[in-house]
């Protein structure tokens, strides 16, 4: 039987999980208490309902027992959060992926039930702060705390180079996975005796730090540089007195 799926709430990451996610599976429910965001997406979905989640006899009626994924995107209503967690844990949901602007309202949406909390702001800062501090990186995509995946332009000293010349792996820690050209989108695998070009963008795996100093970023030179970071971009600014006892 395939998975099936519930969206409860279709605010911005809501309806980004819903169209990536119906590209892959027509199992999908949607639910939303504003008729007119349910009806503009309702074609993406096998069913969909006019409902307030914050209803738990509604809940009951609209979501399979034991449901494979429910995502849950009821905008910055804490409580509503919360309620409708529990709800979804009452009815057995394999995982309850709740979004979240801060570790703090994710620790305790993961005390009521959730399997995972996402901080979009977060995560797409994460990926953005790399680009903005080295030219040679196209992209960056944490996979988990130990690795990340990345494109990342040839560094001139290397353009001429053989991959086995180059040796990345031991010289820069970093394994390169395939090679593209810049300005196109598809990857090839690559002979160890290519030479490099200036135009070839690299897909590399390695930890945030092997990358980011392989690119020339080395935004890891200074103590949590990125938590500092996206904390100004995203967070709550702190004090001096608190920024030093955090430190300690």
């Amino acid at each position: 039987m395939s998975r099936q799926y519930a969206i409860v709430g279709l605010g911005s990451f809501g309806v980004r999980v819903l169209e990536k996610l119906s590209e892959a599976t027509d199992q999908i429910i949607i639910i939303d208490k504003d008729k007119d965001v349910v009806e503009r997406y309702k074609d993406m979905a096998a069913k969909s309902y006019i409902a307030d989640a914050l209803s738990k006899e509604a809940l009951e009626r609209i979501i399979p027992e034991s449901i494979d994924v429910a995502v849950v995107d009821v905008g910055d209503h804490l409580e509503a959060a919360i309620i409708v967690a529990n709800a979804l844990k009452k009815l057995g949901a394999k995982q309850i992926i709740i979004r979240a602007d801060n570790e703090e309202r994710g620790e305790i949406l993961e005390m009521v039930g959730a399997t995972k909390v996402v901080y979009p702001a977060r995560e797409a800062a994460t990926k953005l702060v790399p680009m903005l501090v080295s030219s040679s990186l196209f992209s960056f995509m944490p996979i988990s705390p130990s690795l990340v995946l990345a494109e990342v332009g040839v560094p001139e000293r290397y353009v001429g180079s053989t991959l086995v010349e180059a040796n990345f792996r031991r010289t820069k820690g970093i394994n390169v996975v395939a090679i593209r050209k810049e300005g196109g989108d598809e990857y090839v695998y690559f002979e160890p005796r290519y030479r490099l070009m200036g135009d070839d963008v690299l897909l590399c795996a390695g930890t945030e730090k092997d990358v980011t100093a392989f690119t020339g970023a080395r935004i890891t030179a200074r103590k949590n540089v990125i938590g500092d970071m996206l904390r100004g971009i995203f967070g709550k600014p702190r004090s001096r007195n608190e920024a030093e006892v955090k430190e300690e």
